[in-house]
């Protein structure tokens, strides 16, 4: 992406910035999701995820598929941050979540993630985990951010290696050249 100035927000939903190359929509749940999947893969290739310890353990009890799932993804999730102990039949302490989830409700992610991760390759765990990590942890359409807090997002999606689209592959931005401005407003045939 090329340096971009944030102008405003739409629908507390879309940041709008300028280019040099015209106008900018970004989705703010996207590109926060490709700032924060880029930093989890880079945290994971260094082999040190950036983690937040509990100050209590989080007992979660998991059905029995769950379960089972846990089992054979247990070292993976530990790769990426979470801290999981068995603490006898299916029930779980989770002592430690990568640091982007901090703030939400482990036992409600850690059931999702494991819905996500039932099925697919396994060559491709670590990936996955990733996205849906980011997926949780990037904050939402409909949040009003501040003009800080839109500048600081565009800067960290301006230095991702693939700012154009989320991990799940839809757009982080949509641009309006300059000559499209001028056929939107009949200044240009």
């Amino acid at each position: 992406l090329p340096p971009l100035r944030v102008l405003g927000q739409v629908l507390s939903t879309y940041i709008v910035a300028e280019g040099p190359e015209g106008l900018y929509l970004i989705d703010q749940h996207a590109a926060h999701e490709r700032v924060v999947y880029e930093r989890l893969t880079a945290q994971r290739s260094g082999r040190s995820a950036d983690t937040q310890l509990l100050l209590e353990p989080l007992t979660v009890e998991l059905s029995p598929a769950e379960d089972a799932l846990l089992a054979t993804v247990l070292s993976e999730l530990g790769e990426t941050g979470f801290g999981i102990e068995h603490f006898g039949d299916r029930t779980y302490l989770v002592r430690s979540v990568p640091a982007a989830l901090k703030d939400l409700d482990a036992a409600e992610v850690l059931h999702q993630l494991l819905q996500q991760l039932t099925g697919g390759n396994r060559s491709d765990l670590l990936s996955r985990i990733a996205v849906t990590v980011a997926c949780h942890a990037a904050v939402r359409a409909g949040l009003q951010l501040s003009a800080e807090e839109m500048r600081q997002l565009i800067q960290q999606l301006e230095r991702c290696a693939q700012p154009r689209s989320c991990p799940h592959g839809r757009p982080t931005a949509v641009r309006f050249d300059n000559a499209q401005l001028e056929r939107l407003f009949g200044r240009r045939a």
